[in-house]
Formats: C-alpha cells, sequence, structure tokens
C-alpha cells in the first residue's frame, strides 16, 4: 500500500502555480497548509483554488489545512527612521502595554492585558527568544525588565510570555473572520493556533457552526504551542480532531531541552486516544537552501516516525525554500526506510481502550483492535473499512496495522479529511444498504483501482446496517475480492 505516514507541505511563493503544486503531489505531498499570517482572504481562495485544481487533475483526495495566525503580541513600532534600538545586559528597561512607541529606555507590547499577567520573575521574550528580560516590578501603567539576554529590538518584533494566563481563550477577531471563511469554502482542517486547553476547541467549533447554514464545521487541529496545552494534552486530544506538535513556538514557551520529551508526551496522548497527530517545525530546516539535509534533521523526521506521529509537516522547507520538490522526496525516502525496518507497529503495541469512551466507542474499539488481530493471524492482503464519517477508519488506524488501510467512504469530505491520517487510502463511492452488496462492490473498486487482484483475502471491517450510524463500527467479515 506504500507509505503510511504522511506528509504535510506548506505552500507559499516557491509553490504558487497548479503546475508545482501538482509536482509537490506527485512528490508524496498529502496535505496542503495554507498560513492564514500571510496574504489577504482573496489570495489565499486563489490558492485554495489551485490546490483542488492540482489535486482534481491527479484524481487524490488532498485536504487543505487553513492555520490560523493566533494572537500575536509584538513589540511596538520605533521611531521613524530608526532601525534598531540596542538593548544590554543588566539594562532596565520599561514595559508598556498598549501601541507604544518603543525608544531608549521603553519598549512597547501591544497586550493591554500585559500588566495583569506578569509578575516579578516573569519571563519577557523577544524575536524567538533571541532577546530576554526578565520581570522585576509591576506598576500602575508599566513593568520594569532587567535585560538578561541583549540584542537589538527591532519594529514589530514577536513577544513569547511564557506561562502567562492570558485571558479571553485563543481566538482573535482575525482568527473568526478566518474560521468563516473556512467555513464558506468548505475548507478540510483548521489549525488553532496559541490553545489554553481544550475549552477553545469547544469555542471554535461553536463558532463554525454558528455560520452559514450550521452544518459544517472543518476538522480541528489543537497546535500544542503553550504549557498550558500541554498540561491539559489528555483532554485537547480528545476533544480535537487532529493534534501539531508545534515545536517552534513550543520551544520558546519550555527550554528547549524540554521539547523531545514534550513531543514523545503529545504523540502518545495521541496514539492513546486515536487522534491523528502532526510533528512540525523545522524538521529539514536546511533544505530553504540546501538540496541535502543534514544527517540531525533525517534523524529527527526518523525519531517522529518512531514516537508514533501519523503526520510529518514542512514549512518554510515548500513554502519559500530553493527546493521544496526534494524536501518532500527526502521526506518520502526517509519515512519508507523507517517503515521498511517494521519498527513502527511496536508503538501500538502498549495502546489500550479508552477509559473516556461511550460505550459504543468501547464496542467499536474491540472490533478495531480484534480486526488487527485476525490479519496477523489469517492470510489475509487488505483491510478494507466501510466508513461514514471516517471514524472506523480513524479507530483501525489507532493500532497501527500492518496492513494499509483502504477506507470506503460515501463522500469526497470524507475523504478528504482522512488524508492525514496514518495508514489509511481513502477511496469514494456509493454503497447502498445490502451488507453483501457493499462488501462485493468494495472488493470491485479495490481491483479496479489497481489496488488488489481478483482471489486476495480481505478483512471488511465496517456497521450493519451500512452507513446508518456514525461511529457504530460492529462487523468485521471475510471476503475474497471478485466473490
Amino acid at each position: 500500500m506504500g507509505r503510511k505516514v504522511k506528509i504535510v507541505t506548506t505552500v507559499g511563493p516557491a509553490v504558487s502555480t497548479v503546475e508545482m503544486l501538482r509536482s509537490l503531489m506527485e512528490a508524496g505531498a498529502d496535505v496542503v497548509r495554507v498560513n492564514a499570517a500571510h496574504g489577504s482572504p482573496e489570495d489565499r481562495l486563489g490558492i485554495i483554488n489551485m490546490v483542488r485544481q492540482a489535486a482534481d487533475s491527479l484524481g487524490r483526495h488532498v485536504p487543505i489545512l487553513l492555520d490560523l495566525r493566533g494572537l500575536k503580541i509584538r513589540t511596538g513600532p520605533l521611531p521613524e527612521g530608526t532601525f534598531g534600538m540596542e538593548i544590554n545586559r543588566g539594562d532596565e528597561i520599561r514595559l508598556v502595554p498598549g501601541p507604544v512607541v518603543s525608544s531608549n529606555d521603553q519598549i512597547g507590547i501591544n497586550l493591554e492585558q500585559f500588566l495583569q499577567v506578569v509578575e516579578p520573575g516573569s519571563r519577557v521574550l523577544i524575536s524567538d527568544g533571541l532577546i530576554e528580560l526578565v520581570v522585576q516590578s509591576v506598576h500602575d501603567d508599566h513593568a520594569i525588565g532587567v535585560v538578561t539576554r541583549p540584542g537589538s529590538v527591532l519594529s514589530r518584533q514577536g513577544v513569547t510570555l511564557p506561562g502567562a494566563p492570558i485571558k479571553g481563550g485563543a481566538l482573535t477577531d482575525v482568527d473568526i473572520e478566518d474560521i468563516r471563511f473556512a467555513v464558506d469554502h468548505q475548507l478540510d482542517y483548521i489549525g488553532l493556533s496559541f490553545l489554553n486547553d481544550a475549552e477553545d476547541l469547544l469555542q471554535a467549533r461553536e463558532i463554525a457552526y454558528g455560520h452559514g447554514d450550521g452544518t459544517y464545521c472543518p476538522g480541528l487541529v489543537a497546535k500544542i504551542e503553550r504549557p498550558q496545552a500541554l498540561a491539559d494534552i489528555e483532554n485537547i486530544a480528545r476533544e480535537s480532531d487532529v493534534v501539531m506538535v508545534a515545536r517552534g513556538d513550543l520551544g520558546v514557551q519550555l527550554p528547549p531541552e524540554r521539547v523531545p520529551r514534550a513531543q514523545k508526551d503529545i504523540i502518545a496522548a495521541c496514539n492513546a486516544a486515536g487522534t491523528p497527530v502532526i510533528t512540525a517545525t523545522q524538521m529539514l530546516e536546511s533544505m530553504i537552501q540546501n538540496p541535502v539535509p543534514t544527517r540531525a534533521e533525517t534523524s529527527d523526521v526518523a525519531n517522529a516516525v518512531w514516537d508514533g506521529t501519523d503526520a510529518v509537516m514542512l514549512s518554510a522547507e515548500t513554502a519559500v525554500g530553493a527546493y521544496p520538490l526534494e524536501a518532500v522526496a527526502v521526506m518520502d525516502r526517509v519515512i519508507r526506510e523507517v517503515e521498511n525496518q517494521g519498527v513502527v507497529r511496536s508503538v501500538a503495541s502498549h495502546i489500550g481502550y479508552d477509559d473516556h469512551s461511550s460505550q459504543n466507542r468501547l464496542f467499536a474499539d474491540a472490533i478495531s483492535r480484534a480486526a488487527i488481530a485476525l490479519t496477523d493471524q489469517t492470510p489475509v492482503e487488505h483491510l478494507v473499512i466501510l466508513t461514514q464519517t471516517g471514524s472506523s477508519a480513524i479507530r483501525v488506524a489507532k493500532y497501527r496495522p500492518e496492513h494499509g488501510i483502504v477506507a470506503i467512504c460515501g463522500t469526497d469530505a470524507v475523504a478528504r479529511k482522512l488524508g492525514v491520517v496514518w495508514g489509511v487510502t481513502a477511496i469514494v463511492f456509493d454503497v447502498d444498504n445490502d451488507p453483501d452488496q457493499a462488501f462485493r462492490e468494495a472488493g470491485l473498486e479495490l481491483v479496479r483501482r489497481s489496488l488488489a487482484t481478483e482471489g486476495d483475502w480481505a478483512l471488511i471491517v465496517g456497521s450493519v446496517p451500512v452507513f446508518k450510524q456514525a461511529g457504530r463500527t460492529n462487523n468485521l467479515h471475510f471476503r475474497q475480492i471478485g466473490t
């Protein structure tokens, strides 16, 4: 069935034509990420239409992930004509909330609640942590910070406040508009930035269903970037559709030496919950400029696969890099090499049932685990899932079967959403309510698509009645393809 771990690629100037997007998909891109922090809604819609055109030309179901920009805390602007403001170790700097110009011994911070969320000892990081101040005292209209890591402060640089209890949820007014944009254009996933806890997911879902005709919500990708979200990872994994290990911002909020363990903990929590997980940020960073990766980078990709990730992500490597196709090809080869060693299956060996599941989900989980055992003990060559919402395929993928998973689904939207799930190849065709006919048609469809040959044994997993109730996996059925 081919590669099981999926590849997420980010679009940008380096891949901004239908031809390049098509080449990206042919090289191995399974998911396309659009960064909402760049361009206008009109620009993004143009890219989205090109992605869909490229996917259609290949007969592929390629999901689109719109990554929301989230709350961006920045320093104030510098006086006109000033490029940078040098601050030195030990300097005492006034930190002033609001739209304040930074100059001399003062830095503006565009967060109105700044003085309410910091206290003596709080760290203020500028430019992804290249510059650091520690709050010494907090006053009515400013705080005093002492420079512990010096540098040159530029206009409107990013600010990080590790562990600060920022109020108001993770969604900004701009994010809310982007969620509505995603609903209007039926995008497959939206990435939620700077989550605090699972409550932020519920808010996003409410906004999506409150827009348009109230029937559609893109899949929610919970980006783990804050210590608060890391602490609530089990709840977030249960409430989200996908989780992203956003190592860039997480590595600013946390000491860098804690990020590897955090990555493993996040992936393990998602594996246990059966929630797809993406590992992201700087995976092949050197390939922005170089045609080959460093050996450390290939090891990073391999270790994410060993950890149990569903997908790995390329950001600037494909968006603005000089070698976008080569970066995808390298990632594809590294993943295949790891999977060919046969070690990924061990990741799922310790995964049990979700204690928080409903009774129906517990039964479905048991059926899914039984399916894996049966494929190990019989001459089955194909694992076929009949699914209405995709949940049955995701549940089986949780246990990382040796065989690839073919998901037979009734809509293109479900097929696209499965594009991020480990080991799943989705195909679309209509299935009626007759289980026997459904199983026969599923087998013939595999042959038509060269995914199987007549006479192969398949284990078909689904629900009876077929497609009647989402999430009610209750049937295992052996069948020879073509009979």
